[in-house]
């Protein structure tokens, strides 16, 4: 499917590399900063934003890019009205092998098409069907959780999440699968950072071990197909199984199993990482935790889709405030269909541009001291967000803009509710400030958060 206008071999192009009329540096040979940027990405684009200004240019494993850097870019970038940036090529060589398919690497009239099938699967109707499964899993779950020695609440959460993921958008449970499915998903993100980019066999290779996961979801999910365009299910799967292109013709089962693994990834992993976090900071400010369960306990009954929107502002508030500190994806990327301009500065064609909300999130021009967890920066007297309206991009923006916000935005409050209802949450003794962080793909505790969990018995 093309966009008119659009010139048709800018995926079979190379990407620029001359990139030396702009300032900056590329760091060490072939790695640049990507070392440092695993480790403390905001500190990284800080020092790099303070020595070279707004736009520079950078690398990253052997990519050299453009780093565009604040809100202004942000919607240059994500609006993109001109229609002059790929996101299929912004993410070809870390994701392309893995996401193949998805929504992600899809541009323009294709991504608008295929976007419109999945848009059924989270409007109002489906979300006020889904809440009651998703409470039910939850509470059941969470209320298990107490009983387990050794508890370690993300992979508790990460199985959960998956659960539901699998319940709501592929239309049955996965509970015999869902140990084998979760190292699936888990070996295939941990290749999209991979250093050494190889699929091949025999020799331990984290890219090759992502590659095998990625078959292995494949496989799984294209042996569901055959049966769910013979079913009247109303879950996601069915729906697009069902789906006929524009020649009146049945998508390949590859194509729907592609989906499915993007959304479920979509689905599970950014809110696994967010409710990891936010128990965290909730553990360790255990006044804020208190706030958050007097508004729980206020509601007096399981929360239902009417109460989301404006029956629990603190729990939202929360997952505002996380989503602001531990982004969900850390960097936009795109890559530049036509020559441009940035800043005063020419981008040729074919160059790596990247914008970053974990850097925007934090930036002190805008944010009251911005590495301070403090919900109430999102509360109706600050409104910090609001300065300006590409200043808090969690999930994007534009045609591109996160197309389970909501349900992700559900997902964490359903979760949240029935944790501060069923128990008090700590941190074991001693435990460190500040714990190490994974920063990509997504945010976890290194530890995956050992949490004390104390139940609450309810009258």
């Amino acid at each position: 499917m093309k966009a008119a206008g659009i010139e048709q071999d800018y995926a079979l192009r190379k990407d620029n590399r001359d990139l030396g009329h702009i300032p900056g540096a590329y760091g060490l040979p072939y790695l640049g900063f990507m070392i440092p940027l695993l480790k403390d990405p905001y500190a990284v684009l800080k020092a790099h934003y303070d020595r070279f200004g707004a736009v520079s240019r950078a690398r990253l494993t052997g990519q050299n890019m453009v780093w565009a850097l604040g809100p202004d870019f942000n919607r240059e970038l994500v609006m993109d009205q001109q229609q002059l940036y790929s996101a299929r090529m912004g993410y070809d060589a870390p994701l392309g092998d893995f996401f193949d398919g998805g929504l992600l690497v899809r541009d323009f009239a294709e991504h608008k098409f295929h976007r419109r099938i999945m848009q059924s699967a989270f409007k109002t109707s489906s979300m006020q069907h889904y809440i009651h499964s998703v409470n039910e899993l939850a509470g059941r779950t969470t209320r298990e959780w107490p009983g387990i020695a050794d508890f370690h609440f993300y992979p508790q959460i990460k199985s959960l999440l998956l659960e539901i993921g699998a319940r709501v958008f592929v239309g049955v449970g996965l509970e015999s699968d869902i140990d084998t499915l979760n190292k699936s998903f888990l070996d295939m993100m941990a290749g999209t950072l991979a250093i050494i980019r190889k699929d091949w066999p025999g020799l331990g290779l984290s890219y090759r071990r992502g590659m095998e996961g990625r078959r292995a979801l494949g496989r799984y999910f294209e042996g569901l197909v055959p049966a769910k365009r013979n079913d009247d299910g109303m879950d996601m799967m069915s729906h697009f199984s069902r789906e006929r292109s524009e020649d009146g013709e049945l998508y390949a089962d590859k194509v729907v199993a592609d989906h499915l693994i993007f959304l479920l990834l979509a689905a599970h992993d950014t809110t696994t990482s967010a409710l990891t976090m936010a128990s965290y900071y909730l553990a360790r400010h255990p006044e804020w935790q208190e706030r958050l369960r007097a508004e729980v306990d206020a509601l007096g009954h399981g929360l239902t889709y009417e109460d989301m929107g404006q029956n629990v502002p603190l729990v939202e508030q929360t997952f505002h405030e996380m989503l602001r500190m531990h982004p969900p994806v850390p960097q936009l990327m795109r890559r530049t269909i036509r020559e441009t301009e940035l800043g005063g500065y020419r981008i040729p064609a074919d160059t790596m541009v990247t914008i970053s909300p974990i850097f925007c999130h934090r930036m002190p021009e805008y944010w009251k001291e911005p590495h301070r967890f403090d919900p109430d920066r999102f509360g109706p007297e600050r409104q910090e967000n609001k300065q300006h309206p590409y200043l808090w991009v969690p999930f994007g923006g534009g045609a591109h803009k996160c197309i389970g916000l909501h349900f992700a935005d559900m997902l964490f409050k359903c979760v949240m509710v029935e944790m501060l209802r069923n128990f008090r949450f700590s941190l074991p003794a001693g435990y460190a400030d500040p714990p190490a962080i994974m920063h990509f793909p997504f945010s976890k505790l290194m530890d995956d958060l050992p949490l004390r969990l104390e139940p609450i018995h309810h009258d």
